[in-house]
């Protein structure tokens, strides 16, 4: 892994309007940084373009994080996560990620990333459980898809979620299969309380965790699809990312409807209501009035509104 030294103990706190944005193609060379990143991070244009991203690799980010971010994109998914970057002078700076392959004719070409400023609280958790990866203390700790989360048997049957309708269906048989070989002793009214059992770990655990994936991932799709079309004003592509948005907004509200269709326990219930109540706000004062703003191509009105 590339070691940045030295580095210093200055940070550098993102303002809430900060926005860095960059492109790289499929081996993570750098070809494209906005004014923001190179403010932020001290590097030139020149020093940037051709490099890989790791320049601004900070040597406290554990290895895990950045073999989760390669692992999601190489598979298609976006990412979102927070990241500990090193300036060009050793200070560093946290940031919220989000990166997503870039597709053209339906292949991936490159990949995007926006980051903004993250929450002092999500800093604070993020970099003690970054300690414990490096120190070789995280236990049943990993990362999966930007999260720090602990290894379960629910993070186990949460495979499902990357799996295609059919796999799913054949691996849920399986499952049953084996179940009924390992307790048919245990009689017919011990097997049905062990489907029952299976049957409510799945549509009361793992589906919620696969709707709530799809909507992060869609949440932040939009964002980028906003800052795609900012940044290449084409008609074509700006077409293009007004369809995107439309489309991952009808995922969203047809993933959160089926989840909150599902069981939820009392701070579930608080916590959905939290998330509705944001959601709302950012459609009906950022998405719906960005998107409107790109279809009229007023982009310095869009742009207005992303800041």
């Amino acid at each position: 892994m590339r070691n940045n030294m030295p580095v210093t103990s200055n940070e550098y706190v993102l303002k809430e309007t900060d926005s860095i944005v960059s492109k790289t193609d499929l081996k993570g060379i750098i070809t494209y940084v906005n004014d923001d990143f190179k403010r932020i991070s001290g590097f030139s244009e020149a020093e940037l373009l051709g490099q890989p991203q790791n320049i601004v690799r900070h040597p406290d980010m554990p290895v895990e994080a950045f073999a989760d971010f390669w692992n999601c994109l190489k598979a298609g998914r976006p990412w979102t996560g927070l990241v500990k970057n090193r300036c060009k002078n050793g200070d560093y700076y946290w940031v919220e990620a989000n990166a997503t392959p870039l597709r053209e004719n339906g292949q991936v070409v490159g990949y995007l990333s926006v980051r903004g400023k993250p929450s002092r609280s999500d800093v604070e958790s993020a970099g003690r459980a970054y300690q414990l990866f490096r120190d070789g203390r995280a236990g049943n700790l990993k990362i999966q898809c930007g999260q720090v989360i602990k290894s379960s048997l629910l993070g186990k049957l949460n495979v499902f979620k990357s799996m295609s309708v059919k796999s799913r269906l054949a691996g849920i048989i399986a499952i049953l299969a084996l179940m009924l070989l390992g307790i048919g002793v245990l009689g017919l009214n011990g097997l049905s309380k062990a489907n029952d059992s299976l049957r409510t770990v799945y549509e009361d655990r793992t589906v919620p965790l696969e709707q709530l994936a799809k909507i992060m991932g869609s949440l932040m799709a939009n964002q980028v699809a906003i800052n795609n079309a900012l940044l290449f004003p084409n008609e074509e592509n700006v077409n293009r990312q007004l369809e995107h948005i439309a489309e991952n907004k009808k995922i969203i509200d047809k993933n959160w409807d089926a989840y909150m269709a599902t069981y939820l326990t009392p701070e579930e219930k608080i916590l959905a209501g939290e998330f509705a109540k944001v959601r709302g706000a950012f459609v009906n004062e950022a998405l719906l009035p960005a998107a409107a703003a790109l279809r009229h191509r007023d982009f310095s009105a869009a742009k207005n509104i992303v800041k």
